[in-house]
């Protein structure tokens, strides 16, 4: 057996951890430079807000009071996310972090009948310790696992089972092949031309005509419907991130340099300690600035740069100062300046890096 976890509504929810006076209320969060709606309430979602949806769209029922729009607050989000995927290990032997808000749980050796008592006592400490409800579906596979999730969150049910693949069937019956994991648009679209709606006229199709169709990842899906489970995302369970960015937009145009200058600072500080937090160190550090797209008259000016370090590094001090030079390479005196960023590219292990006793002397 396999679980999927998955937080509800992850990004209010942590919201309204640390401010329960937002529990109940319409929220929407938006994303990073405030453009469209990336996590949504139920109370939200009642009203029509849509996910993606631009959030200028919302202004009337924001500035009525209707409905609460937040800035996106990531770093309130990771610490979350870290802590959560912290209690996920206790409960299971292993747990592959699929997403900021998911993970799927390795549930071997672990007898079917105490399953959903496992799955009761997991939703209950992420609710008792975080304040965050988590929905955790358990199946044969991996999608499997993930239709049940987010059947039981429909449902409003906290977890869920199904204890092999003919169980599913009558679900897979009205389930619409293109919200299949692993389904998009494209793919949908050729299924529905050949005959295929739902996920059970999907299982029901031979496996040689799902490949000539779908190719291998075609195949794994109907394998995984069928309760094989197929789908490998071990390298997705790595402690260390691609990248690492901070970015903001400011309340107002900012053409000051050294206004500018200290919110680089901070940003590349924050990325820094993200860095040693999951024992990396980085070898490019890039700087970018943004003016205000909505500003009438003022130009589209999006200077950015990046500096390939000596050597691959964690300390705040060479970080800090790899940014600060390229923001002194691209900023342009006279231009007010709405948004900017900082980020960290070419991240490794630690443990790869030959520190020279040169650099310390």
């Amino acid at each position: 057996m396999i679980g999927l976890a998955d937080c509800n509504n992850f990004f209010v929810s942590c919201e309204c951890s640390v401010n329960p006076s937002l529990c109940g209320k319409p929220i929407v969060v938006l994303s990073n430079n405030d453009g469209c709606v990336v996590a949504r309430s139920n109370e939200a979602k009642r009203l029509g807000v849509r996910m993606g949806q631009p959030a200028f769209q919302l202004r009337d029922m924001i500035e009525c009071g209707r409905l609460i729009a937040l800035s996106g607050n990531h770093r309130l989000y990771r610490d979350i996310s870290l802590k959560l995927h912290a209690i996920f290990h206790r409960f299971v032997p292993a747990t592959i972090d699929y997403s900021v808000d998911e993970s799927f749980l390795d549930l071997t050796g672990i007898p079917d009948d105490v399953i959903l008592c496992i799955g009761d006592a997991m939703v209950k400490a992420c609710l008792d310790e975080l304040s965050i409800p988590v929905t955790i579906g358990f199946a044969p596979s991996k999608t499997l696992a993930k239709i049940y999730t987010e059947t039981a969150k429909k449902e409003g049910r906290a977890v869920a089972i199904c204890r092999n693949a003919a169980d599913a069937l009558p679900l897979l019956r009205i389930l619409p092949i293109g919200e299949l994991w692993g389904i998009g648009r494209r793919l949908a679209k050729r299924l529905y031309q050949n005959g295929v709606y739902t996920v059970a006229d999907f299982i029901n199709r031979d496996p040689v005509w799902v490949r000539t169709l779908l190719g291998l990842s075609g195949e794994r899906s109907w394998r995984e419907l069928h309760g094989q489970s197929c789908i490998e995302l071990e390298h997705i369970a790595r402690n260390l991130q691609d990248s690492i960015s901070e970015t903001r937009t400011f309340p107002e145009d900012i053409d000051d340099f050294d206004y500018l200058r200290a919110r680089i600072v901070i940003y590349a500080s924050h990325c820094a300690r993200r860095l040693r937090a999951m024992n990396g160190s980085c070898r490019s550090v890039g700087v970018f600035l943004r003016t205000n797209p909505f500003r009438p008259g003022l130009p589209s000016v999006r200077p950015e740069g990046v500096e390939r370090l000596p050597r691959a590094t964690s300390l705040t001090t060479e970080i800090v100062a790899a940014a600060v030079r390229q923001l002194d390479a691209i900023y342009r005196p006279g231009i007010p300046f709405k948004r900017a960023g900082v980020w960290l590219t070419d991240i490794r292990p630690d443990n790869t890096i030959n520190s020279s006793l040169k650099n310390y002397s």
